[in-house]
């Protein structure tokens, strides 16, 4: 198969095609899975009658997935290809799905999450080198795209889980929905040949396993750990703190802690127009200074509409935080991308495993309230390695 897009200094309108279309789709897919978890957690605790602490085993449970994929998912995805490895990456989030549907005990749907990001994150390590290799100089607008239709899934999934607990349909009717959606995908799949992945030249990677990332390359690995830290335990306990501390319905809850996402997708699809006008640190400073305020207006807010949004601004700021910190590590670290990559990775796995979990294990001491309100001192802490960062590259 031909690349639609392949030069690197003459780009060309995007060709959305049958690829292209597979990656967006599986890219969203996978963050269906991955974000639902928030939106069924007040379920999960009271079917089960949990603690903040071990409810909170779910969500760490996929980060303990991606992690363990990060590690050794790409020795897969090599031996077998693309299309073996996103269908294997689906047909885990299914199977991951259907054991929560099925669970008779938290032990049960704990390992289906697990499941879900061991076996599911292979869709994540192939979608983006595939979209960058397969359009070239467009790259960066099919991987904005692809980010956009996964914030719509994650919406979606917000969405489904309280529409369908409005109806008397329950929650677990948003998972079996989002069964049914990846195995139509499998099929889709099917006739869809996906491009190889080039062989890298022995030089680079003898490089790679040489080379040693740079002091700033660190500063930002950390910056991505605060910020995807203050995402995912937004997304893990949104549902769950309009439920229990705002005193909102869970069903309404649910379908409310969707302005995030809403907040998170505009931001995405906004980000070309955003670094048409300003540098990339500039608007990560800028989404820090928005996140802030955004926080606290949900935090504090007296009644639903005012947290609604509050959710929206911060989704807003969220937004670029990552997919910007991210491209900052990979430049800062040269000829070593695909190792700063991988790092990345990890470092995202490592936030979602332990950054929601002590803001659970903290509710449990002094409530979901005062543990919430931890989150800004991680914005904090991601400015300052984000400014120390930049110094050292200036220097």
């Amino acid at each position: 198969m031909t690349a639609p897009s392949r030069s690197a200094s003459a780009p060309t309108p995007l060709s959305r095609d049958r690829v292209t279309w597979v990656a967006y789709l599986a890219l969203a897919q996978f963050t269906f899975f991955l974000n639902i978890q928030g939106n069924i957690i007040p379920f999960l605790k009271d079917e089960f009658d949990l603690s903040y602490r071990l409810v909170t085993l779910h969500p760490a449970a996929v980060a303990a997935g991606l992690i363990v994929c990060g590690l050794f998912g790409e020795r897969l995805t090599r031996r077998y290809g693309r299309r073996w490895s996103v269908a294997a990456g689906l047909v885990g989030l299914i199977a991951g799905a259907l054991l929560i549907v099925v669970a008779p005990h938290p032990a049960v749907s704990i390992f289906g999450c697990f499941l879900m990001g061991a076996v599911g994150c292979l869709v994540l390590i192939v979608v983006p080198n595939l979209l960058a290799e397969w359009h070239g100089a467009n790259r960066s607008v099919a991987i904005g795209e692809a980010n956009g239709i996964s914030y719509v899934a994650s919406l979606m999934a917000a969405m489904a889980v309280g529409l369908f607990v409005a109806v008397g349909l329950g929650w677990r009717s948003a998972l079996l929905l989002g069964v049914i959606l990846a195995g139509l995908l499998l099929v889709f799949l099917r006739g869809t040949p996906l491009p190889a992945a080039p062989r890298p030249a022995p030089v680079a990677q003898e490089g790679q396993r040489g080379g040693r990332l740079p002091a700033a390359y660190w500063l930002y690995w950390l910056t991505i750990m605060a910020f995807v830290g203050v995402e995912q335990s937004v997304l893990v306990w949104a549902t769950e703190f309009l439920a229990r501390v705002k005193g909102v319905p869970v069903a309404s809850a649910a379908i409310a802690a969707g302005a995030f996402s809403v907040g998170m997708l505009v931001g995405r699809l906004s980000s070309a127009m955003v670094l048409q006008r300003v540098t990339a640190a500039r608007a990560l400073y800028l989404s820090a200074l928005l996140t802030v305020p955004a926080f606290f207006l949900f935090w504090s807010a007296p009644g639903l509409t005012i947290a609604v949004i509050g959710l929206f601004a911060l989704g807003l700021g969220c937004a670029l935080q990552y997919p910007l910190t991210l491209t900052k590590a990979i430049v800062t670290a040269g000829p070593f991308g695909e190792l700063a990559t991988a790092r990345g990775s990890l470092a995202s796995g490592l936030a979602i495993l332990i950054v929601p979990w002590a803001i659970g294990a903290l509710a449990d001491q002094t409530g979901l309230a005062a543990a919430m309100a931890a989150l800004p001192i991680l914005i904090v802490v991601a400015v300052g390695c984000l400014f120390v960062g930049e110094r050292l590259v200036r220097s």
